[in-house]
């Protein structure tokens, strides 16, 4: 469509959205029912401050054997003030306990049941993280255990993005403009280099001021944007002859005009090793 375009070659699949929600309210939409979320401990709002995790299991069909197929989404906004390195890493470091322990109650059948332990088909994290992989501000969450546990479709490794990677974070003074007013204008300037240089917030440069506007600033810019929008995927807890990989990744304009965030969605293929799913 043409508020759509691609940040690798395309090649039926779980399909998954993520932008920052207009108001900050996360919203959670799948195709799939949910079937449990986990009761946080009362800490945790303490920790996300004014951010959300919403991570529910979905229910994406059952095996052969009449085991349940289940997949887990956890959708969140991390802290936002800069400098605050070490809070988002508390945040994400939070993140992945709960999620683990989440996932280690939730598949197991309740006690006495003779019911099947429940199979894994993906698990997927998802939101507006406050923090890129290129800037040198932004070093200690670059280097968190969550890109350990987790697979970045864009990132090549700490400080370093694929070249096709997108930012995701659009300069407010141009939000309005009619160069990127509709989703069909947003993506011809997201295609062009020097439309990204003028549209998109990059890294700040010792020569600016981070609050200044970037339009007619004649600094010279490197990479593709501040990329703040996520979705990462695990294949752990799969099973052995279970292949999970990442069909399509890309960047929405959608709703251009209504968002200083570039939405991404990605869409993942599960494979099961059996002819019919």
């Amino acid at each position: 469509t043409p508020s759509h375009f691609n940040g690798t070659a395309p090649q039926s699949a779980s399909r998954f959205f993520s932008s920052a929600a207009l108001l900050s309210v996360l919203s959670l939409v799948s195709p799939h029912p949910p079937t449990d979320t986990p009761e946080l401990p009362a800490a945790a709002f303490a920790v996300l401050q004014d951010s959300s995790a919403p991570m529910p299991e979905v229910h994406v069909g059952t095996s052969h054997q009449e085991q349940r197929v289940v997949g887990y989404l956890t959708c969140t906004h991390l802290h936002a003030i800069e400098g605050d390195a070490a809070v988002r890493c508390e945040q994400l470091d939070l993140l992945l306990q709960w999620g683990a322990e989440f996932r280690q109650s939730s598949s197991r059948p309740p006690e006495g049941e003779k019911v099947l332990e429940d199979l894994v088909a993906f698990d997927v994290i998802l939101g507006d993280l406050n923090f890129d992989n290129c800037s040198s501000e932004d070093k200690l969450e670059q280097q968190h255990a969550l890109f350990t546990q987790y697979k970045d479709p864009c990132r090549l490794g700490p400080g370093e993005d694929k070249p096709w990677a997108l930012g995701t974070l659009l300069d407010p003074s141009g939000l309005y403009d009619d160069d990127v007013s509709s989703p069909e204008s947003l993506q011809k300037v997201m295609e062009n280099e020097e439309g990204r240089k003028e549209y998109l917030v990059f890294p700040p440069s010792k020569n600016q001021c981070p609050a200044s506007s970037q339009k007619g600033r004649k600094i010279p810019l490197k990479g593709n944007g501040r990329r703040i929008d996520y979705i990462l995927y695990s294949d752990e807890g799969q099973q052995p002859d279970w292949k999970l990989e990442m069909e399509e990744f890309s960047f929405v304009t959608q709703l251009a005009g209504l968002t200083d965030h570039l939405s991404v969605a990605m869409r993942l293929a599960v494979s099961t090793g059996e002819e019919e799913p």
